[in-house]
This record gives structure tokens, sequence and C-alpha cells, in this order.
């Protein structure tokens, strides 16, 4: 299951799906397949859609609308909307060098640099190859240009150009929420960085930008004449494709004005999918055909633990960072990310703690990296007529999810009329090896077949799809013995052989096929055996083979980490099962059997063609699985390369040697006659079709009108296919929400430094729940982040301890984060809550001076060392730089704290006062009737007098006394940051 599809698609991660939470009953039926009996999809821009709403020529649209028609349809009698978080929008930076450098050798940076004749930080990478070999990287040098980008401090940077709230609010019209890196607030894995996150929530700050763009272009040799950028005499120019569908439009012309405005010429590039992704994906980052990108992603389901994302959108190894793969071209290099999402992805860890130690890291790497600047997360809205029943909200996929097609329907009718953005582009290719990348193809391929795991549409729990599973495993340290019966390809021998005599693995699944092996493929072929194990052989293949994998680079490189796992397969051909052996462990145990689960999609001699065709007749044919520039993208659905298809099946038949070779990979399974009756019902389908596309899903793809942009799709109502209408519905999610939030403290709804504070949460959703919180401080730094503390099933309790109160500045303003989880509905709830802290005078009322003191002065310590731990995490542009940013964050604490100490001297004067005042009144008062003890009271009275001078002389002289202390506190700091070298 593909989890991103950028307006296009990009991942070949194997995922799935498990619980079923709270479902609403639908209509059953014994009928097998889906609801309706056939869907037809026209093309609609996003502007026709409303008046093809109102007037029923369409019953829903599958693209997600731009927020003037969604806020056109809202609350519209007979149309219904629904929403999820299921778009992401960022800006793609192309940080190709200008120049690479190769050194004979081992050579440091400076020696590197000295030996080219440049400026150490005009090195933007440097690392040396196995051969022995310097490689080095150069963001700018002479007679090659520069490349502003290629400098990790620029792009990060640039988190500070983007204006992020006024994306969401204005551009958006509300119809999205900031986003700082790949996860947003919706995701289930949120939770586990949300206060990396927090550290890194952006504000628009042109000016720092500047500032940084300015060092470092100075440094390299760039100038800036009249305002504008230059390198060698000529303008520092930046090309900006800008996708035009939609409101990346708008954020792409925004971004280009603030580059403007910083001296940079852009040359803005309007393009629509097709033309920008064949630019993008299919050309080297090195050859500057384009420097950003206004990138969009469709989610394509939602996912309780993490491994893809991560990979996809910050490592190189995953083949989704410029570069993408592709061996011949230059590509982006980070290995500490590469190690660090691969252990994630390959499950090398011994805990669940180890693995989110392992995401925290990456995260913060990845952000630090910048070669995506997030902007916002689309709260996607999908516009459904009234009547349309049978919708199940994904909350990572919306309408888009996988259950929809199967199940939507209108009461007393057998059709549904659907529309979407596109219907086919040239970038949609059908193919199940390297196509499917957008969202155009993969909405409706999804409904031509049944994946044997998916993930659950509300929890992103791997659940079985059509093939249920058993978990066996000995992980994370044990090992279990692989059986002596099962096989493993063999790619040089072109073979299936028994795996090694001692061969061990971690787990293994067993998975039963038999909802799969013995049913029907659309064309009325027997799916058997030899589809199963064929499919496996051609995808070792595919992965292992030198040949093919030099000929498919991207999809052999992304696909290997998993095959690396396998350590084999035993086929159990009576009892329809197959167990797979693999070195995998994960704490649930469903993403176990996610991560050994496979669908073979198509048959056997599909696949056969499919690999001659665009592998072993490459340099006759042009075609290509996976999309290269100067080739075709190999799609079973285009007209010319289904008449290809149809000659190559032909010349199959009553093929010995095409017999022999494919039943290699199906382990001799196939005979001459079922060969025969499988090419004969290809060839009639193609035939009745024009399409190649033949798999074994609830629907059979039978049009695909590319020039009229008309697709088809029709019941398959085979008594083979195991499911029917309603097994797939699950209706509306309920969501995890905050419902109170209360504060005990001796001070009521504020909290008192040095004393407990104790914050009651309660939650409303579907339980098991639990609750986690961050603490920000005045400034915005998070100063604590925890777990909170249960006490019933669904309250919380948040206890703030009097060691963590008293580093807190009397009359100020923290935010707590409370973020409330269930283990049935993985999008969090997410509560903002602003606390005050008692003043001082509040604080006097109840505490002694001493305490006080005490209190203000741990509270000046505490953000003297959050400022510091702050500035010594930042790799300063210079040590003028560090000064200024020091002076200004500690100037900031030096006021609070002289502010808070004339205030507490104000405090302690006027009680001073009251009590002389008090003392005067009550002498005078008993002066009349006490005449005769005058001298007496006198002489107490001066005694009083001269308490008070003492007590007021030592309160100044304490005062004092801590003034210098935390001067001194403040001068060590900075000195101890200033002697520190840079790093």
């Amino acid at each position: 299951m593909n989890r991103y599809i950028p307006l296009l698609v990009l991942t070949i991660v194997l995922v799935s799906l498990l619980v079923v939470p709270i479902q609403t009953t639908v209509a059953q039926t014994t009928q097998p397949g889906p609801a309706v009996d056939k869907i037809t999809v026209v093309r609609k821009t996003i502007e026709e859609v409303p008046d093809a709403l109102t007037s029923g020529a369409i019953d829903a649209y599958m693209f997600s609308l731009k927020p003037a028609q969604a806020a056109q349809l809202q609350g519209k009698q007979g149309i219904t909307l629904y929403s999820a978080p299921a778009g992401l929008i960022e800006l793609t930076l192309n940080p190709a060098p200008v120049y690479v450098a190769v050194l004979n050798g081992s050579v440091s940076i400076t020696e590197a640099a000295s030996k080219l004749g440049v400026p150490a930080v005009a090195i933007t990478n440097i690392y040396t190859t196995s051969e022995g070999k310097t490689v080095v990287e150069l963001g700018a040098y002479p007679g090659k240009g520069v490349n502003p980008l290629a400098f990790r401090e620029i792009r990060f940077a640039l988190n500070y150009l983007i204006d992020r709230v006024a994306a969401a609010s204005t551009i958006m019209r509300g119809f999205a929420v900031p986003m700082y890196t790949f996860l947003s607030q919706y995701d289930p894995d949120y939770a586990v960085i949300a206060d990396i996150i927090a550290k890194y929530e952006f504000t628009y700050n042109p000016g720092y930008v500047d500032q940084v763009i300015t060092d470092v272009l100075s440094k390299v040799g760039a100038v800036k004449i009249g305002g504008k950028w230059t390198y060698e005499g000529q303008p520092i120019t930046l090309k900006f494709i800008i996708r035009q569908e939609d409101e990346r439009r708008d954020i792409g012309y925004m971004f280009s004005s603030e580059l403007k405005k910083l001296g940079f010429e852009v040359n803005e590039m309007e393009m629509t999918f097709s033309q920008a992704i064949n630019i993008i994906y299919g050309t080297d980052p090195a050859a500057f055909e384009w420097h950003i990108y206004t990138a969009g992603w469709g989610k394509g389901g939602i996912d309780r633990y993490d491994s893809g994302t991560i990979a996809q959108f910050c490592a190189p190894w995953y083949g989704y960072m410029p570069g993408w793969g592709e061996p011949t071209w230059w590509n982006y290099k980070n290995d500490m990310i590469d190690t660090l999402t691969q252990k994630i992805y390959q499950g090398n860890y011994a805990s669940k703690a180890e693995r989110d130690e392992l995401y925290r890291r990456a995260t913060e790497l990845c952000i630090k990296d910048a070669v995506r600047i997030w902007v916002v997360t689309r709260l996607d809205t999908w516009p459904v007529r009234s009547e349309v029943k049978g919708v199940t909200l994904d909350l990572g996929a919306g309408l888009r999810g996988i259950w929809n097609l199967r199940e939507m329907y209108v009461e007393g009718r057998n059709e549904l009329k659907l529309a979407h953005l596109w219907v086919w582009t040239s970038s949609s290719a059908w193919n199940t090896w390297g196509g499917f990348s957008d969202v155009y193809s993969v909405d409706f391929q999804r409904a031509t077949y049944d994946p044997s795991m998916w993930n659950h549409p509300f929890n992103g729990e791997p659940m079985a799809f059509r093939a249920p599973y058993v978990v066996v495993t000995a992980g994370p340290t044990g090992k279990l013995n692989v059986s002596s019966s099962a096989v493993i390809w063999d790619v040089s021998k072109k073979q299936w052989v028994p795996v090694p005599n001692g061969t061990q693995a971690t787990s293994k699944v067993v998975f039963d096929f038999s909802k799969i092996v013995g049913a029907k493929f659309h064309n009325g072929i027997t799916i058997t055996w030899a589809d199963v194990v064929g499919y496996l052989a051609y995808l070792f293949d595919l992965i292992y083979d030198p040949n093919y994998s030099s000929l498919e680079p991207r999809l052999s490189s992304s696909s290997k980490p998993w095959a690396d796992t396998v350590k084999g397969f035993e086929f159990d051909f009576n009892n329809k099962k197959v167990t797979v052996y693999i070195d995998y462990w994960h704490f649930d145990e469903n993403y176990i059997a996610s991560w050994a689960s496979f669908s073979p999609v198509n048959p056997i001699e599909i696949h056969a063609a499919t690999f001659e065709l665009a592998l072993d007749r490459r340099s006759e044919t042009k075609y290509v699985l996976y999309q290269k520039k100067g080739y075709e993208w190999f799609s079973l659905v285009w007209p010319s390369h289904v008449a290809k298809v149809k000659e190559t099946l032909q010349s199959y038949k009553n093929n010995n040697n095409v017999l022999s070779k494919v039943n290699k990979y199906a382990m001799g399974l196939l005979k001459m006659d079922e060969w025969n009756a499988r090419i004969d019902a290809d060839i009639n389908w193609i035939n009745t079709y024009n399409l190649a596309w033949i798999s074994y899903g609830p629907f059979m793809l039978t049009k695909l009108d590319t020039q009229n942009q008309v697709l088809e799709l029709k019941a398959f109502r085979d008594p083979t296919y195991p499911f029917k209408k309603g097994d797939w519905y699950f209706g509306q999610p309920v969501a995890t929400s905050i419902l109170s939030v209360s504060l005990e403290s001796p001070i009521a709804n504020k909290i008192l430094p040095g004393q407990p504070a104790n914050i009651t949460v309660k939650l409303s959703g579907i339980p098991p729940f639990s609750l986690k919180y961050m603490v920000k401080d005045p400034r915005g730094i998070i100063i604590a982040t925890g777990t909170g503390e249960k006490v019933s099933e669904d309250t919380f309790k948040v206890v703030l301890t009097p060691e963590f109160t008293k580093g807190l500045a009397y009359g100020s303003k923290y935010t707590i984060v409370l973020i409330g989880l269930s283990e049935e509905v993985a999008i969090p709830g997410i509560s903002k809550q602003i606390v005050d802290t008692a003043s001082l005078a509040e604080a006097l009322s109840i505490q002694n001076v001493s305490d006080v003191l005490a209190n203000v002065r741990s509270s000046a310590i505490a953000q003297i060392n959050t400022i510091v731990s702050e500035l010594k995490e930042q790799k300063a542009v210079d040590l003028d730089t560090l000064r200024d940013q020091l002076a200004s964050a500690l100037s900031g604490v030096a006021g609070v704290l002289v502010d808070q100490y004339v205030s507490l001297i104000g405090t302690a004067m006027d009680n001073m006062n009251r009590l002389s005042q008090t003392t005067a009144s009550t002498i005078n008062s008993q002066v009349s009737s006490q005449i005769q003890q005058i001298r007496t009271d006198m002489a107490a009275l001066s005694e009083k007098v001269d308490a008070t001078q003492n007590t007021l002389n030592s309160l100044q002289t304490y005062i004092f006394a801590n003034i210098a202390l935390t001067i001194i506190a403040i001068i060590l700091s900075i000195v101890a940051l200033l002697r520190k070298p840079k790093a």
C-alpha cells in the first residue's frame, strides 16, 4: 500500500490494516461483489463540480475541492461534505552542488578547500569512497555558478520565509493547518515527536533569512548589487516550478515574492501535473532544470506506527529524495538519516521505546537538513450527494480510501457516477511493478484488486483483507528454525531452491490464501499457485538480477531492504497456505504480518509479458517500468502498449520455450493446456476491452478512454469472489477530544511557583485512552514533557512537582499542550491551555519572603540554562551573531528579573509602611489612657523601630546578594559559552 501519492505516489512500502472499532449497519446482501453494478468516472475541473453535483450529473467528486468551492457547497441542501487531513503541501528544494571534485586519498574539508582554491564554506558535502577517493561537493565554484539551496544553512533558514499561518488561514481559507515536518497533528506518530515539532514551529521572519543568506553567499563570493544577488557578474536565478491546478499556485507565488525581496531572480514556471513530474522526477538534479517545486501529496491511508513515511520524505536510500535513487544522476546523501530510517523500516530495534528514539533522531535530522519546506496539511474536502450511502471516512485517505468504491451506492440505483480532476494523465502508468504514481490511477486501480492486508481506516492498525494470518515470532532477540521444506528463489540459477540447512529467521507469518487461490481472475481464469509463486520469483529477479536491477535501479533499491529480510517461503498447496520466514520484528505482531504480506495482483503470463517488453526488449520497445526521460512508462492500459502485450501473448501460445522459461518462475506448476487457456482468455479480454489490466478485485476495468477522460468499472460477480456489500463499510469515526481541563493549586486557576500543581484532564471518544503533555515557557521553549497519570478510564492527572514549578517565573503565562490518545482512533485530540503563574503580590500573601526570593532566583537560573542550552545546539552563522543572540535572549531574562526584584522590593516596602502605620495607630489610640506608661511604651517603640530597620536592612542585603549571585551566574554562562569552540 502506497503511503503518500504525489499528486504523485511515491512508495513501495508493504503496509496493511486491523481492528474494527465501530461499524454502522448497512443493508446486507448475499450477492458477491460491490454495492453497485457499474461506476462511470469522468473528468471535471474543480470549478465545474458545484453545478455537476447540484444537477445530479455526478454523485461524488474524488479530488479534494479548493477552499472556495468547499465554502460554496458548505450547508447546501442535498450535498454532504466529507473532510479528512489527507493532503500535504511542501516545497521541495534542489540541493545539488554546482561542481563535484574527486581528490585522491582521504582529504579533510580544510585541505580540500585549499586544493580547490575555495573558502571552506563553499563545500556542502565531503565523503570518502570505498576506493579511497574523496568526493567534494561545492555549492559555489568559479566558472560553475552557485546554487544557494546547496547550503544547508540557507535551506533551513528558508523555513522562516513562508508564512504558514497566512497560507492556512488566507490561501486555504481555514481548510488547512500549518505543518513543520512530514507529520502533522493528525498523524498517529505525532505524539512521539510532538516536542520536536514544537521546537521547530517556524515563524515568519524574513529578516533572519536575509541575515543567513547574506552571511553564506558573501563568504562564497556572491555580491549583492542594487539589492540583487550576483555571482561572477551574473544574477543568481532560481527556477521555480509552480503547479497551477490548486492552491499550490498561490503558495508558490507567495514564496516567490519573498525570494525576490531577498534579491534573487525567480523564473516562475507554471506547469500542470504531467509537465512538472517529467522535469522534477525525470531529470538529473545537477542539470538544474529546477530549483524549487510546489509538491503535493495525497495519503493512501493512516498508519499507526510509521516506518515508510519518514524514509520516503527524509532518506536517500528510499528513492524519493532529489536524485530519486537513479545511480547515473547526482543524489542527495545523508548517511545518518539512512542508517536511522533503515533500522526503523526493517524493525532493527528491541522495544517501542528504542523505535521511538530512532524516529525522534531521524525526524530532527530531517528537519535540520531541510530538503523539504513543509507548509500545510490540507483538510481535504470531498463533496458527495447526500443520497449516497455506504461512505467510510478514512482518517488518512478520506473519500479516496479503498473502502468507498466498494461500498458507496444510491438506493434504487445500480450505477454510480463519479468525477475526478483527471481520469488519466501521461504519468498514469498502470503496471504493478513501477506504476501507479498518481492519485488518478491509484484511486481506481485499488477497486480492481484486493490486497492481502490493509490498514484500518480509523486506527491505522494492519489487518487481514483477503489473506488471514497467524504470526509466530522469537524476536526481538531470538531465532526460529526455518522449515527444511522452505524454498527461496535463486536468481543466478533461475529456479526455486531449498533454503540452506540451519537457516533461521526472527519471525514467521502463515497466510491463508484460500480466498485467493481457487478464485477467479476477471477474465474467468482460475488463480493458481503458479500466479503466487511466479509473482514472488519475478519480484526477486527485479531486485537481485544484475541486469534487471541495473535497468530499474530505483525499483530495485527501494524494494531490497524488504527482500533482504526474507529467509524463505513454505508453500502448503493442499491447505492453500504460505509461510513467510523473515528477519523482522515489531512490538505489534500485526506489523510483522504486514511486513511479510504480498499480493500477486495480475496473472503470471501478464507479468511475463511485462518483463519481456519493459526489460528484456527495452532497447527495441523503449519501455520502462518506472519513468525515465527518453523512454515510455509501460502501462497495461495505453493503447499502443496494449497492442504490444497482445502481440507478445499471441507468440506465447503453444510456445514450449516460453512456457519452460515461465515455469521456472512458477515452480513447474503450469501445463500447456492451462497455459494456452490463459493466453486465449487474455487475448479475448484485450479484444473486448482494448485493455490488458486483469486482476481479481470487486470491479473490472472495462473502459479507459484516455482521449475523452472516461473510465468505467463493472462489478465482478463471480461466485468465487469472497466479499459482498457491507463487508468493508466502517462509517464515521468517533474523534478523541479533550472534554475538560481543571487546575488544582493553592491559588485558584494559577500555578504558584514552588508549590505542587495538579491538572485534571477528561477525555471523550473510544477508550482505552492515554495522555501526553508538554509545557512551554513564555518564549515558546519546551521545558517539560511527560505522560499523564491515569485516574479512571477517561480521566488523567498531570502532576507538576514543586521542584519543577519553582523554576517558573511569577506573573507569567505558560502553555500546556495536552495530547489525548485512543488505541481505537489513531488521530489524537489536542488542546493548548494557557496557564498563569501567581504574581509576586499573590505569592507573598501566602508565602514568606525568603521562599519567594528563592523561587525568583531559581526561575532566572532556569531561564538562563534554557537559553544557553538552546544556543549551544545552534550552529551560529558567526561569533557576532552568537553574541547578538545571547545578548538579546539574556537581556530579556534580565528585564524580567529586574522587574520581579523591583516588584518584590516594592511589595516588601509597602508591607513595611503598612506595618509602621498600624503600629503608629495602635500607639496613638493608647496614649490618652496609658500616659503614665509613656516612657515604657516609647522604649518599646524604639526597640520595634530598631528591629524594623534591621529587618529592612537584612531584606535589602539578601535581595542584593541574590542579584549578585544571579549576575555572576549570567557572566559565568556567557564566559562558558563564548569559550566553547564553534561547531
